[in-house]
């Protein structure tokens, strides 16, 4: 009789333990259904920028981070910027290098966009860092961008320095 019930209270004993792990993984799956109406915290982006009166031309690499979110409020989140690219004028050709700090509004797939931050220019003829038009070390820009919550695609569009008239697209992650 002994024997027996050492063999009911295990199989009781596994049962339970199998239930656990099913309600385990049906939380772990909530998990992501519960965040999927947030943005990714990280995105890489390739921006375009033009200047039309002139023969100017940027192309920048360029990674955003998060760093804080506003759940209840108009502006929606803060993030960070940095970006390096050439660019090509016709007085010569060099090296941006952008860091901005930007705010985006919006919840859903449509955001506003405007950052402000500084702009070093590599100049490879006098090997040195000046600004591409004298005194202009600020960044910045405002433009639109359309990045759902959850997704990954990013593409952004709008005028700013060093790109002017721009047009990226990358990934969120």
């Amino acid at each position: 009789m002994n024997t027996i019930s050492n063999i009911l209270k295990m199989r009781i004993l596994v049962i339970i333990i199998f239930l656990s792990y099913i309600n385990i993984c049906y939380s772990q799956g909530l998990n992501t259904d519960i965040n999927s109406n947030k943005l990714n915290k990280n995105v890489i982006y390739a921006t375009l920028g033009v200047y039309p009166g002139e023969f100017y031309g940027t192309l920048m690499g360029n990674y955003e981070r998060m760093i804080i979110e506003f759940p209840t409020t108009f502006i929606s989140s803060l993030w960070v910027r940095v970006g390096a690219g050439p660019w090509v004028w016709w007085t010569g050709n060099g090296t941006n290098y952008v860091s901005t700090i930007s705010l985006l509004t919006g919840r859903k797939g449509v955001h506003m966009e405007t950052g402000l931050g500084a702009l070093l220019t590599y100049n490879p003829e006098s090997k040195n860092f000046r600004p591409l038009i004298r005194d202009r070390y600020l960044a910045g820009n405002i433009g639109f961008r359309f990045q759902k919550p959850g997704g990954k695609f990013v593409f952004r569009t709008g005028i700013g320095w060093p790109e002017f008239l721009y047009l990226s697209l990358g990934y969120s992650f």
